[in-house]
């Protein structure tokens, strides 16, 4: 068999090597003839079609399913913010129906200091538990730092 490769072909890495250039030699087309290489596509003698579309086929799977990842990372992400949005509005609803037990408790008793109480906010009904906590410290003589670090304020 004859040598496929022109005199171009040849020479052409030969005088790449003796520059010391060896990794200009490969081009994106491979040396030859096209009916020597791998590929179904290059071949002049060949119907390429069945072959383009598979290859095309297999590129198309390979795209969609690099696009579906970052998509369903994103539906994952939301997923996970739903049932935290879920739980925090059923955890608002019962702590709201709670205060509101509270209150209705509270006005029953008929008391002005327990319906006042009724009516505080977080923050006040806090600030009135922690002025307790300090006055029952002071009263047993205890420092009122350590009666609120107890109490994890």
């Amino acid at each position: 068999m004859a040598n496929p490769y022109t005199i171009a072909e040849q020479m052409l890495p030969q005088s790449s090597a003796m520059r010391g250039l060896e990794g200009m030699n490969r081009t994106s087309a491979p040396a030859g003839p096209n009916a020597f290489d791998q590929g179904g596509s290059s071949k002049p003698s060949v119907n390429s079609q069945p072959y383009n579309n598979e290859r095309l086929a297999m590129q198309n799977m390979g795209q969609n399913q690099g696009s579906m990842i970052p998509q369903a990372e994103a539906n994952a992400v939301q997923g996970v913010r739903k049932q935290q949005l879920v739980a925090d509005n059923q955890e608002f609803k019962a702590e709201s129906f709670a205060n509101e037990r509270k209150a209705e408790v509270m006005e029953v008793l008929g008391s002005p200091a327990t319906q006042y109480m009724s009516q505080m906010g977080d923050i006040e009904g806090e600030a009135v538990r922690n002025s307790i906590a300090t006055g029952k410290a002071m009263a047993v003589g205890m420092n009122p730092d350590l009666a609120q670090n107890q109490m994890g304020m």
